[in-house]
């Protein structure tokens, strides 16, 4: 199964990399930085989000550990702008902002798209939510396992925290750019939900 899934990532995407240009499909909220007010605050489209990358720094907070997902846009920052013209990674560049999620947010995530297909359709399920379905409902995407938590090492979460929203992101543009083919419902809060898990919190909450 995880074969055929490569074969269709590398069908949608064949040379993407670690930045991708995605289509203005639904607005994030996003805060510039930690200590901006409400009014800084800027709505941000998917056609701005270059990379998104999950942070190798995880942090721990009253016993939870909270892994950093850092958002790249193509209007960081000036000094973004500069430092992009000097260097291609990723560490170069200082992300638009970032939003904390603990391993339970991202199988939230997980289950959330799943269930947006699966009850999209009575029946027979289109390309979006059987592509979907297809990729999520393997072992190894239950991020908030406790045997997860336990039998593997820091980086191997990391890295399929990263391949996960990679993927998930990988199949919500290939779809959104398919032209003449209607949004089914289940393709609608595939977006709501991603939105919500990208949003960050207020300032002021």
């Amino acid at each position: 199964m995880q074969a055929q899934e490569q074969a269709k990532r590398s069908t949608r995407s064949p040379s993407r990399g670690s930045s991708y240009a995605m289509p203005s499909i639904f607005p994030v909220e996003a805060n510039t930085t930690s200590s901006a007010s409400t009014s800084q605050r800027r709505q941000l489209t998917l056609h701005d989000v270059e990379s998104l990358v999950v942070s190798g720094a995880p942090s721990r907070r009253q016993g939870t550990t909270y892994y950093t997902l850092e958002v790249y846009t193509g209007t960081s920052s000036p000094i973004a702008t500069a430092c992009s013209k000097l260097s291609d990674r990723e560490g170069a560049r200082q992300p638009a902002y970032r939003v904390d999620k603990t391993l339970v947010d991202f199988d939230n995530l997980r289950r959330a798209l799943y269930n947006a297909s699966h009850l999209a359709h009575a029946s027979v399920s289109c390309e979006f939510c059987k592509e979907m379905m297809l990729y999520i409902d393997t072992s190894d995407k239950k991020f908030g396992s406790s045997v997860l938590r336990l039998l593997v090492g820091r980086d191997k979460i990391i890295r399929s925290l990263q391949q996960f929203v990679d993927d998930v992101v990988d199949i919500l543009i290939h779809f959104a750019c398919i032209e003449g083919t209607p949004w089914c419902s289940g393709q609608v809060q595939s977006h709501q939900v991603v939105r919500s898990f990208l949003l960050p919190l207020a300032p002021d909450t």
